[in-house]
């Protein structure tokens, strides 16, 4: 495939579709007493989805993140149904759509659900999913009709189409903490890092931290990200006293694990910062992340990486400019 030619938003899903290994999970992962994982996925010719939480509660049940594509949203929607108490609310830890594409069809299913997530996707649907639609629009007639490409970014474009839709019920823009379903869950804001306003949630009953796109596998993904604002939200989960964390995409890390991704990123970036090549940076990533990331992953990694080193980390690319506040 010639991706020099394709729009720029286009290409890290582009890129997943042609290269990712990690093939779709059969099962969920009970992660903590009464926390549940459904992982999410990427493939091959397969829109990615993220990680999906249920975590319940005495009186009822929240989900963190509804996935992106029909197969992963209907299984936690069963999933959700069969437990016998309520959904009391879901929670969005950012607004990328693999972690918010299934709110509408959560909506429908439980009319006047609460959404809980930061107020972001306001400025994202007039700009980053504005964008995005646009080039589908364009796109998606140049594909073959009836091609499995074709419906797979034609399903992509109807679900930029639902707009608000998918956003939240109730504006989460500070810290805070919320009893939802009987279980207290701490509500952490971060802005300015993987998107303008990112949630991550700690369990302190079983001493849980769900960290949202703040950690992914098999890097980073800065589509819309401040480099130096993630750095400084990765500093504050390092100063939870958690057990395990689940991530965005990925499996669940021990604070060891954790300790060796923000290693490896804050390298990262440095490298990005410095004279050094891409690639020495990218070899430096895998390197210093090897623990973590299978061996399948990593030329999918390196072709991703080298994308964000060029467009979004180093200190004059056009991402950083975009997705950084501007100095006063």
């Amino acid at each position: 495939m010639r991706t020099s030619m394709l729009p720029r938003i286009l290409l890290p899903m582009l890129l997943a579709a042609c290269c990712a290994t990690v093939e779709a999970a059969d099962v969920t992962v009970e992660v903590a007493e009464g926390i549940t994982l459904l992982p999410g996925q990427l493939q091959a010719n397969h829109s990615p989805d993220g990680n999906s939480l249920i975590i319940r509660g005495n009186d009822g049940a929240v989900v963190v993140d509804t996935g992106r594509g029909n197969a992963h949203t209907q299984e936690l929607i069963d999933l959700v149904a069969g437990l016998g108490v309520p959904l009391v609310g879901v929670v969005n830890s950012h607004w990328h759509l693999d972690h918010i594409g299934g709110n509408a069809q959560f909506r429908a299913r439980w009319p006047g659900l609460h959404v809980y997530a930061h107020p972001s996707l306001d400025n994202a649907l007039d700009g980053f999913h504005a964008d995005y639609r646009k080039q589908l629009e364009s796109y998606v007639p140049t594909l073959e009709a009836g091609s499995t490409e074709r419906k797979r970014y034609q399903a992509e474009l109807d679900l930029l189409k639902l707009d608000r839709q998918l956003a939240e019920t109730d504006p989460v823009r500070e810290s805070t903490t919320l009893d939802l379903g009987g279980r207290i869950l701490e509500v952490h804001a971060s802005a300015h890092s993987v998107t303008e306003g990112d949630l991550w949630m700690f369990d302190p009953s079983t001493r849980t931290l769900v960290a949202g796109d703040l950690v992914t596998l098999p890097v980073p993904m800065f589509d819309s990200a401040c480099p130096e604002g993630w750095k400084r939200a990765l500093g504050e989960l390092s100063e939870v006293r958690f057990k395990r964390l689940v991530p965005g995409h990925g499996a669940p890390m021990t604070p060891a694990a954790f300790a060796t991704y923000r290693k490896a990123f804050d390298r990262l970036l440095e490298c990005s910062a410095a004279s050094a090549d891409s690639k020495t940076c990218i070899d430096g990533w895998f390197a210093d992340a090897k623990p973590l990331v299978s061996k399948a992953d990593e030329s999918y990694g390196r072709t991703l990486l080298a994308y964000y080193i060029d467009g979004f980390i180093k200190p004059d690319a056009a991402g950083r400019k975009r997705w950084c506040p501007k100095a006063d």
